[in-house]
């Protein structure tokens, strides 16, 4: 993708995190990236504009230890100020690496609940997988984009 549209992208990404940190509600972003390079360029880009308004970015790594996304960040002592950055959600640990993808669906509505702004960097196989294997989770998001 050129750059021009990635830089569109992001903007949209970030007018969204904005309106919810204003608003303190949610906002739940799924970022399909086609590649590392792109998903870095994209969380760079992002990343400036989000410290720029005085918010911070917090990089959140799926694995088997860390799977449940939503009870980890609705505790998160500094959620209100922070933007969270997921990534690996098919590194969840449990059969066929799926914990991640079942704590998201039984428990979205922690993120909810703690107004939480989150984006979700997928691979397209994760996005596949997330639509799948956590079809309420999905139903919840705000935004989806491609990058």
């Amino acid at each position: 993708m050129n750059a021009p549209a990635n830089q569109e992208q992001v903007e949209i990404l970030f007018s969204e995190i904005q309106q919810a940190l204003r608003w303190n509600r949610p906002s739940i972003l799924v970022v399909v990236c086609s590649s590392a390079a792109a998903r870095k360029a994209a969380q760079d880009r992002l990343t400036n504009l989000v410290e720029a308004a005085g918010n911070q970015v917090v990089d959140y790594v799926v694995s088997g230890a860390t799977y449940d996304v939503p009870l980890t960040l609705s505790r998160h002592p500094a959620r209100q100020t922070s933007v969270f950055y997921v990534t690996h959600i098919n590194r969840g640990g449990g059969s066929g690496n799926r914990n991640a993808f079942r704590a998201l669906n039984m428990r979205r509505e922690l993120l909810v609940d703690y107004p939480t702004r989150v984006v979700f960097w997928l691979t397209k196989p994760e996005a596949k997988s997330l639509a799948l294997l956590s079809p309420d989770f999905w139903a919840f998001r705000h935004v989806s984009l491609e990058i």
